[in-house]
């Protein structure tokens, strides 16, 4: 897949080449080692499907054992 962004800032692209040239890499290779990296991530989105929310109950449950290892 050949990418192409529009539109960056330069100051966006100046920090990309400083972090490339850090990293002994070519702003291309940064960049494609920087997205495998987001990519491999699950989203926030993914993280949450199908969990259901705590109830109030299991929440003040887990916040007093919380209170009670701090006194401890």
């Amino acid at each position: 897949m050949d990418l192409n962004i529009k539109d960056l800032d330069d100051a966006v692209g100046q920090r990309l080449r400083e972090q490339a040239g850090a990293a002994g890499l070519s702003v291309q290779q940064y960049l494609r080692n920087e997205l495998t990296r987001i990519a491999a991530r699950r989203s926030p989105a993914e993280l949450t499907a199908g969990r259901v929310p705590m109830s109030r109950t299991e929440f003040e449950a887990i916040r007093q054992r919380l209170r009670d290892i701090d006194a401890a």
